[in-house]
């Protein structure tokens, strides 16, 4: 089995693990959700319901709602497109997996 896809399962089980998670958007999935219709000011509260490998192509994927629209649309994003909520213990963890290796340059 690839090291890589096995640290990805352990990662995804332990976040799952730990759902629901509070987070808030990059900029990036800020605009997204912008042009969705949520023009609040600043960074909305996200909350993260799922957590999945997209595999290769997609990497680790999040299903999220915004905590202040009261339609209960959910959203998929990139995990990384998501800062969580500093005190969880399990943001070190998708610290750690998103550093390289040591020895790659």
């Amino acid at each position: 089995m690839d090291f890589d896809c096995e640290k990805r399962g352990s990662l995804v089980h332990n976040l799952r693990r730990a759902l629901p998670l509070s987070g808030h958007p990059r900029p990036a999935l800020i605009a997204f959700l912008r042009q969705r219709g949520l023009n609040g000011r600043g960074a909305p509260r996200l909350i993260v319901l799922d957590v999945f490998d997209a595999g290769d192509a997609g990497g680790l994927m999040c299903r999220f709602a915004v905590a202040e629209d009261g339609g209960g649309a959910s959203f998929i994003a990139p995990l990384a497109q998501v800062a969580l909520q500093r005190r969880r213990p399990v943001r070190s963890r998708v610290a750690r997996q998103r550093r390289p290796p040591p020895g790659a340059a």
